[in-house]
């Protein structure tokens, strides 16, 4: 998320981080979280058998259901409200890749009834114009993931 702080410093008229100190640090705290979680979705990722990935999509909805109970109390359609923020990218990329990986291991981990909130999210985040226009095909990304995948388990 280094690169999108930078990118918020250098165009600040489109900032990406709320004005307010506190909402600031509160954006803060869950980009950091979202990073702490990319390790439970890349050990999913890189599951070797049934009871390993079994162990790492309950990691990940751990994870998932802090964020559904705590980021959207509110009814907010972004973390930062009406627009997205640096929160919604950061998990943004976290949860195509969930994505992505749950289509590899055919596992739901990310599933409707239990996550309500997170999937009203990010529909409502792949629906932003910006995002629309950028965000990976899920196909393609599928194919190529799943050749690093097969690279990465033959090599360990």
């Amino acid at each position: 998320m280094l690169i999108v702080e930078y990118i918020d410093e250098i165009w600040p008229h489109n900032s990406l981080l709320p004005a307010d100190p506190y909402e600031r640090a509160l954006a803060r705290f869950w980009v950091k979280y979202a990073d702490d979680m990319f390790s439970a979705v890349a050990a999913f990722f890189r599951s070797k058998n049934d009871e390993e990935r079994d162990e790492n999509v309950e990691k990940i909805r751990e994870h998932l259901r802090v964020v559904e109970n705590q980021c959207f109390g509110d009814q907010k359609k972004f973390f930062g409200g009406d627009t997205i923020n640096m929160v919604d990218i950061s998990f943004g990329s976290i949860v195509k890749f969930l994505a992505v990986a749950q289509d590899i291991l055919e596992v739901n981990v990310l599933e409707d009834e239990k996550f309500p909130h997170l999937h009203s999210w990010y529909n409502n985040f792949k629906d932003v114009p910006v995002i629309k226009e950028n965000l990976p095909d899920q196909e393609k990304m599928v194919a190529f993931i799943k050749f690093l995948r097969e690279k990465l388990l033959a090599s360990s």
